[in-house]
């Protein structure tokens, strides 16, 4: 009886023992291969948006509307505040 028990504790040891040594060798492994930056989502601007950055006549001028959008969309997250912000309108969709 005690030899059963003694080998029941030495398989729960060993079984241990395996899932540290696995779960230290996926964090080498992660090491050694990480994995890719997530890329960043392009965000589809609205149409009454873009039609404010395509009022400016210079190419580069359309461009720094188009990012401040985008700033100001990652800032607050919500396409009617950033029409406030350009004071264009509010849409209920």
């Amino acid at each position: 009886m005690v030899s059963l028990l003694v080998a029941a504790i030495w398989a729960s040891a060993l079984a241990y023992a395996a899932q540290r040594i696995a779960v230290a060798w996926e964090r080498v492994a992660a090491l050694h291969h990480p994995a890719p930056p997530p890329q960043p989502t392009v965000v589809e601007i609205p149409e009454d948006l873009l039609a404010v950055a395509l009022q400016e006549t210079e190419t580069w001028a359309q461009e720094e509307v188009i990012r401040a959008i985008r700033e100001k969309y990652e800032l607050f997250s919500d396409w009617n505040r950033v029409r406030a912000s350009f004071g264009v309108g509010r849409r209920e969709n």
